[in-house]
């Protein structure tokens, strides 16, 4: 613990730091790992996951993500 800091609330502590949250740490972490999945940089289920589409609209950079959600998929398989 850092003196004087014994007192404080949690995200008290983290503000005086100059640190984020551990969910913020976590999300940042795997956002990395999915830029990292898309850009080739790392192996990973990229290809389970989502695959790449390309646009030839005007937003945005052209790509985007498609996924199947295999928990819908199998849910309306069950209904009929």
């Amino acid at each position: 613990m850092v003196k004087g800091l014994e007192r404080k609330l949690y995200e008290d502590r983290l503000r005086s730091l100059g640190l984020f949250s551990l969910e913020k740490r976590r999300l940042r972490g795997d956002l990395i790992v999915v830029f990292n999945i898309l850009m080739k940089r790392s192996r990973g289920p990229s290809t389970d996951l989502f695959t790449l589409m390309t646009s030839d609209g005007t937003r945005g950079n052209g790509v985007g993500a498609d996924y199947s959600d295999e928990s819908s998929e199998s849910s309306e398989s069950s209904e009929s």
